[in-house]
């Protein structure tokens, strides 16, 4: 068998960035241990990394049982530089600024009520012309989230007047010289339960986001999973029979989509905005008309959730939808109604613990994957570590 040396190279050099991104404080010996690689490979490696601005060392870690030096400890240099994650969304967008390990800053919500697309484009990028002027490190990527089919970094549909077929990726990528990913909401959401939730928590899951759209995001064996032109978990537009008349269907979202459930609840309150304060207080007080509205949603999503449980017999269903974050005691009712199907798969069903940023932080994980050319490789962010260390020699 002939091996590309090149190839072999590139692949120790991401195995051994891989290592110091997820179980750093590491040592050299210790990530030759980890890999069975040679420790002269890893050092040449981990020299080229250093030398790079990619890794710095800490300090010292501990001696083996046989005494001899105490070995020298290295960390991803989270200076190296910064990612941009924007969530597009049909009334506003997001955006947040993370470092190389995970960790986000500046959150920022702009509404873009009644603007159109060059004028939302323009105001983006002054949010990150702004960001980058206000940095003291360099900008190294950009990811997009927004509801839509994206495949190969292209929109090939989307709910956003303008949006389908416009190369946003090289719009911005030209305009700042770094790349772009872009991702559906879903699929970003799906990222983030996976790489944020500890190493190896979860290899199969689905997460499920419910925005202007209802859509899932499909991990299966720690990869994340885009079927036939990135239409994997459009589950939005799949028909659902109705609960009262029979032989009548709607879409999913026609019954579990956040605008049409806020506009039921809007219509009975008898205003035009949305009052999450009053939806709250309304839930307390039991009022039946919201009690029924809300009671339709746990039903129909109880049908996509456990559907998509019985079919790819995920480890967790993880819902990230802001109607749950605000009444999270309405997951009880959805997984009630989940247990009366006849159903072989049950999957536990959880709410994402960050619904505000899950989709940004996903997106953020996505750029730093190929910032650092890590893409097909795991990259975990919120594992605890603790390592003795000492004070830096000079």
């Amino acid at each position: 068998m002939i091996i590309n040396k090149h190839i072999m190279r590139t692949t120790n050099e991401k195995q051994v960035l891989q290592q110091i991104v997820n179980a750093g404080p590491i040592s050299r010996s210790q990530i030759s241990r980890n890999l069975s690689l040679n420790k002269v490979t890893v050092s040449d490696i981990y020299s080229q990394l250093l030398h790079e601005g990619l890794i710095r060392e800490v300090g010292h870690g501990v001696s083996t049982r046989n005494g001899g030096r105490k070995p020298v400890m290295a960390l991803l240099n989270v200076g190296y530089g910064y990612v941009i994650s924007i969530n597009i969304l049909r009334s506003r967008f997001s955006m947040i600024t993370s470092q190389l390990d995970g960790r986000s800053e500046n959150y920022a919500s702009v509404s873009t009520r009644g603007v159109d697309l060059t004028t939302v484009l323009d105001m983006i990028d002054e949010k990150i012309v702004a960001t980058v002027a206000n940095s003291d490190t360099r900008l190294l990527g950009i990811s997009f989230g927004l509801d839509g089919t994206i495949y190969d970094n292209q929109i090939l549909d989307s709910c956003l007047k303008g949006f389908k077929n416009f190369d946003l990726a090289k719009y911005f990528s030209d305009k700042f010289q770094v790349p772009v990913v872009l991702e559906d909401l879903a699929n970003q959401s799906a990222i983030f339960e996976r790489d944020f939730s500890g190493e190896g928590v979860y290899r199969n899951l689905i997460s499920v986001t419910i925005r202007d759209q209802v859509s899932a995001g499909i991990i299966t064996e720690g990869h994340l999973y885009r079927g036939h032109n990135g239409e994997a978990g459009n589950i939005g537009t799949c028909p659902l029979a109705d609960r009262y008349q029979e032989g009548n269907s709607e879409t999913v979202n026609h019954y579990v989509a956040e605008g049409t459930v806020l506009q039921r609840i809007m219509a009975y309150q008898k205003i035009d905005r949305v009052d999450v304060n009053r939806i709250r207080r309304d839930y307390l007080s039991h009022r039946p008309e919201l009690l029924s509205i809300l009671d339709e949603f746990a039903y129909y999503l109880a049908k996509v959730l456990g559907n998509l449980s019985n079919t790819f017999a995920p480890d967790a269903i993880i819902v990230n939808a802001p109607i749950l974050e605000l009444l999270p005691e309405l997951m009880e009712t959805v997984r009630n109604y989940v247990d009366q199907l006849a159903i072989v798969r049950k999957a536990p069903l959880l709410l994402t613990k960050n619904s505000r940023e899950a989709s940004l932080k996903g997106g953020a994980s996505a750029i730093i994957h190929r910032a650092l050319a890590l893409d097909d490789l795991q990259l975990t962010f919120t594992n605890e570590r603790s390592a003795v260390l000492e004070s830096v020699e000079s």
